[in-house]
């Protein structure tokens, strides 16, 4: 009863039972992972579709990809790698992609019609150079261990890649992938986060006190006044008590802590005259 043997590397049975219904031909579960919806601007996401996998398109704060609940992927080209080291952006998805996954990894995508390298050997010299693009990736490890780095010829090997790395974990958790750092994210503009960080521990509980402190409420209020944003909220909470206190501010005043187009949108809504009827 059941296969006796196999053909096709394994992959398919000599002979099967039909009477137990294992003749039946059983679909392969497609396996799901979080997609940035900025990512679907490449061929990526059809290449990993057509592959197989099931793909929830949504808008991450951290990472272009989710694989499980421990997985996070930063995906690379070369142009886009060399881009985030000179912004120094690249540093930051590190350190966020550390703080909130135990396996984050980053994915360096080449051009399948490039040589699979990102610095020409001839420029490569005896001595240590602080601009070459090999010194920023061994500086980048040092400073983030547990980053794991993945190299990539093609999207096709992309593929290849990723579903190798899902089995034997959790689905992700669509939710919580889009959650992580989502709130920090307006948090760490609002408070400061990080201008007074040295990396040590004695500010830890001090952060997280003032992040109580702030009534939640307002903040949401201020942020949905004209004229308000994540950026420029901050400095009206540290000029601010609270928003009657920004209220009343004068025309000139809003124009200093906003700028002029941004100060006249939230004076005139503070000030222009509503008539209210009742019927």
């Amino acid at each position: 009863n059941g296969a006796a043997g196999s053909y096709c590397s394994g992959s398919l049975p000599l002979s099967v039972d039909t009477r137990t219904g294992r003749g039946k031909r059983v679909k392969s579960k497609k396996r799901g992972i979080a997609v940035d919806v900025r990512e679907f601007r490449s061929a990526l996401p059809s290449i990993l579709h057509q592959g197989g996998m099931r793909l929830a398109p949504v808008t991450l704060t951290v990472g272009d990809f989710v694989l499980s609940n421990i997985h996070c992927v930063e995906r690379k080209s070369i142009s886009d790698l060399f881009g985030s080291f000179a912004s120094g952006r690249l540093f930051t998805q590190a350190e966020t992609m550390s703080k909130h996954y135990k396996v984050p990894c980053l994915l360096i995508e080449f051009d399948p019609n490039k040589t699979f390298c990102m610095q020409n050997v001839n420029e490569i010299g005896p001595d240590l150079r602080t601009d070459s693009v090999c010194t920023k990736m061994a500086l980048l490890i040092m400073h983030f261990p547990k980053l794991r780095l993945l190299w990539s010829r093609s999207p096709y090997e992309t593929l290849k890649i990723l579903k190798e790395l899902k089995p034997n974990h959790q689905e992700v958790d669509i939710e919580k992938a889009v959650a992580v750092g989502s709130n920090e994210s307006i948090d760490a503009l609002l408070l400061g986060k990080g201008d007074n960080d040295d990396g040590g521990g004695d500010g830890t509980d001090g952060s997280k006190q003032q992040a109580v402190d702030i009534n939640e409420a307002g903040k949401e209020m201020l942020l949905r006044l004209p004229g308000i944003t994540v950026h420029n909220a901050r400095k009206v909470m540290q000029s601010c008590d609270n928003i009657a206190e920004l209220a009343s501010l004068f025309r000139e005043e809003m124009e200093m802590l906003l700028g002029p187009l941004a100060g006249q949108k939230l004076f005139t809504f503070f000030h222009q005259k509503r008539d209210y009827k009742i019927k």
